[in-house]
């Protein structure tokens, strides 16, 4: 008879995909991922025979959980050129440990590049669906008057999704928020904002000039 589990798979997944994600592919051991997983090393290696095989389930996990859940939330909002805007914007204000842990895709990608075909076909892959789903929305939003002339949606997703990726390499290494928003914001440049849908800095910035206004007429009515 076929010998029983005795874990809980997606568990297992979950956990080896977080252990990879925080540690990377070389900085993570077999005895890391037993420890992490509370899975003994037999069981592990009766369905995975080596690391790199935990290691690609663990990227296929990712793409089930993260980047899914990513495309759904672009998909799902309205209007779609603002979708595209805030989906980026919240990158760059997510709290500093998040964006500094990065993505597993873009840290497996500088940290393996070619050396392993076929997780570099399972990034590239990612990346293809993001950017498509990014085009569905700019042409919809293209549709609606919300693109700027000029603004073709293919190109502008390619533009976006090499954006994505820079973004998430430069908070690796701890570049400053405001140098990420700025790249974003410009990237975004042509897409229409929509009504009291401004990035929320750009709302705090404007509340402080007119502090400051208020400030300066108060002071020379006195």
């Amino acid at each position: 008879m076929p010998r029983t589990k005795e874990y809980d798979e997606a568990a297992l997944l979950d956990r080896t995909m977080e252990t990879f994600w925080s540690q990377g592919y070389d900085g993570t051991s077999i005895d890391d991922l037993v420890e992490r997983t509370g899975v003994n090393r037999a069981s592990l290696y009766s369905v995975y025979p080596d690391k790199r095989a935990l290691f690609i389930a663990g990227i296929k996990r990712y793409l089930d959980l993260v980047v899914e859940d990513n495309i759904r939330r672009l998909r799902e909002a309205e209007p779609p050129g603002e979708a595209v805007r805030q989906f980026f914007l919240k990158l760059v204000d997510a709290p500093i440990e998040r964006i500094r842990r990065g993505c597993l895709l873009t840290n497996s990608a500088t940290e393996l590049g070619l050396e392993d075909a076929e997780v570099a076909a399972l990034i590239r892959g990612a990346f293809r669906r993001v950017e498509r789903a990014l085009c569905d929305r700019l042409v919809e939003a293209q549709k609606a008057n919300q693109l700027a002339a000029g603004v073709h949606p293919e190109t502008l997703a390619r533009l976006l999704i090499t954006v994505l990726q820079g973004i998430r390499v430069m908070s690796r290494v701890g570049v400053d928020r405001e140098t990420m928003r700025d790249a974003v914001t410009g990237a975004l440049s042509g897409i229409a904002s929509a009504p009291g849908t401004e990035p929320a800095a750009g709302r705090q910035r404007q509340r402080k000039t007119r502090a400051a206004v208020k400030r300066t007429l108060a002071t020379r009515k006195g």
